[in-house]
Parts: structure tokens; C-alpha cells; sequence
């Protein structure tokens, strides 16, 4: 049986968590959120998360910083990381790229982008987990 997996949503503003959660939770995935990026290494350490969506732009810690440091941690790198942010498309990938991510959405994004980025995500860690 198919466990389902459990997406962990990292944004400062309630608001987009809350909307990038019920577009995940509309396709039957299970959804956490964390206001911050040290609250999301916290959560992701505990639950392992089949993939993280962060926002790049928060307070203290950058998502895109945070993506690095899970990157780097041995318990934590295997866990797609799919940054979310307004900046622009071309910087935005260039920051994914950089510190390993699986990929990019740019805000305002469309459900269908989030949908199709994290798809990906989960293909590629999964062929990466057999192979």
C-alpha cells in the first residue's frame, strides 16, 4: 500500500501557506506548514517530509540558506526541496540551482505549477532512492 506522502510548507506569510496547503491537501496529501526556516529543519528532522516548499524571502533565516544547510546534512539531503518565491523567474532559478534544489515555483503561482514542480520532485527523489 501506498503511503501518502506528507509535504512540509515553509512561508512567513500565513496567507500563502494556507493556500499553497489547500491546493496541496485538495489532491489527498497530507500538509504541515512552519512560519520559518528554522522551524522547517526542526519539523523535517522529526518527520522527514517527502518534500519541502519553501519560501525564499522570510525574516532571519532565507529559505533558500535553510535549503543549503538541509542540503549539507546528511539525515536531511535526500528530502526534495522546491523553493517558492517572488523574485524574479531567472534569479529564482539560479538560487534552486545553487543550492540543490529540486526545483522552483514563482509567486503568484498557479496550483498547477506547485502540482507539476513537486510531481517532479517526488519522481526524481523516488528514481533516486531505487537506483
Amino acid at each position: 500500500m501506498n503511503e501518502i506522502p506528507l509535504i512540509l510548507v515553509v512561508d512567513d506569510d500565513s496567507r500563502i501557506a494556507s493556500a499553497i496547503g489547500l491546493a496541496l491537501r485538495s489532491t489527498g496529501l497530507h500538509v504541515l506548514t512552519a512560519p520559518d526556516a528554522l522551524e522547517a529543519v526542526s519539523i523535517a528532522r522529526a518527520l522527514r517530509p517527502s518534500a519541502i516548499l519553501m519560501d525564499v524571502m522570510m525574516p532571519g533565516i532565507e529559505g533558500s540558506v535553510a535549503a543549503a544547510l538541509m542540503k549539507d546534512c546528511e539525515e536531511l539531503r535526500e528530502i526534495p526541496i522546491i523553493l517558492v518565491s517572488a523574485l524574479p523567474e531567472e534569479e529564482l532559478r539560479s538560487r534552486a540551482v545553487e543550492v540543490g534544489a529540486a526545483g522552483w515555483v514563482c509567486k503568484p503561482f498557479r496550483k498547477i505549477d506547485l502540482l507539476q514542480a513537486l510531481q517532479s520532485a517526488l519522481k526524481r527523489s523516488a528514481c533516486e532512492q531505487a537506483g
